[in-house]
């Protein structure tokens, strides 16, 4: 962002001139005639900047028949900016300053929160279509909220960690090269999406207590490297696993194979396969009997490549006997 439109809302004009475009957001009025500008399509509004909320003291959400401090920490903050049951369309948000937003039955449409600040949203009843945030940080967000949904929406190179994902659906998105680490995807609905660089501890999980399950409809790992990434309660049909073969082990028979790898493992504790056997009875404690395949990543089963290659073939062997 050139120093010249960051410094737009700077200053005293710069403050009131964000102030008349945050009342119209907020109440679904027109900016056309703040004289915005227009930058490929969409109104010009890089670089923008929320005031950020104040802070009114740190406390504890004490749990029943518990000291306060048996409970979660908070932390209460003021002038957070709400904004509800209205569309915005066609807005270019790049680099801007979006932290803490609150979004109530709001429809993204056509705009631009590439390399944006957006940590700490929180979206209901969300509806997010054609926008984009590559490269921008939503960590710590609420926006995979039962309801919620994006439709063709690129996350790629976007900073995701901490984000709940529980109950919304994906339809057409990519997340490729975004930092997912520990983000679970529970009960949501993932269709014609990408997935491509390194996952860590991501989970795909059914939400059995929830009339909408979730589902993963022709989904792309092809260019992904899944490190402790589990998927619970989920067919993997229609999922395209990763192209790199040499990187993870893939077997067929997944219930059978892992039940009798770990018999074959019986009595033998050496530090060969100490790393094998606890991945195994990883998988064992929440067996799903109704999956298939079975996708491991090489670290997880061996920390050099001798430890690799005996997992891989002893997996590789029980799953011939499997298919017997």
């Amino acid at each position: 962002m050139s120093s010249s439109r960051g410094g737009r809302w700077r200053g005293e004009d710069g403050r009131e001139l964000a102030g008349h475009v945050l009342a119209r957001l907020t109440t679904g009025r027109s900016l056309d005639d703040l004289q915005l500008g227009s930058h490929e399509g969409r109104v010009d509004l890089r670089g923008f900047t929320l005031e950020p909320p104040k802070t009114g003291g740190d406390g504890y959400l004490a749990e029943e028949g518990g000291s306060s401090t048996d409970g979660l920490s908070m932390r209460w903050l003021h002038g957070l900016v709400d904004i509800r049951d209205t569309s915005l369309e066609n807005l270019d948000f790049s680099e801007a300053q979006l932290d803490h937003l609150r979004l109530h039955g709001v429809a993204l449409r056509n705009c631009l929160f590439d390399g944006a600040k957006c940590r700490d949203w929180r979206g209901w009843q969300l509806s997010v279509q054609d926008c984009s945030f590559v490269h921008a940080d939503l960590r710590d967000t609420a926006l995979g909220t039962w309801g919620n949904s994006y439709r063709g929406v690129e996350f790629r190179g976007a900073d995701l960690r901490g984000t709940s994902c529980r109950g919304a659906t994906f339809i057409s998105c990519d997340f490729s090269d975004a930092r997912l680490d520990k983000v679970e995807f529970v009960g949501c609905q993932l269709v014609d999406t990408r997935f491509a660089g390194r996952l860590s501890e991501v989970s795909f999980v059914a939400a059995t207590d929830q009339p909408e399950h979730g589902s993963m409809e022709n989904i792309d790992f092809t260019d992904a490297s899944l490190r402790w990434v589990t998927f619970r309660g989920l067919p993997l049909s229609t999922v395209r696993l990763p192209e790199n073969r040499e990187e993870h082990i893939v077997v067929r028979h997944y219930p059978c194979v892992v039940r009798q790898a770990l018999a074959r493992l019986e009595g033998r504790y050496d530090a060969e396969t100490r790393k094998l056997r606890s991945r195994l009875q990883a998988d064992a404690s929440q067996l799903d009997e109704s999956r298939d395949i079975g996708l491991w990543h090489r670290d997880e089963l061996g920390s050099n490549p001798s430890e690799q290659r005996y997992a891989r073939e002893l997996l590789q062997d029980v799953e011939a006997a499997c298919s017997a």
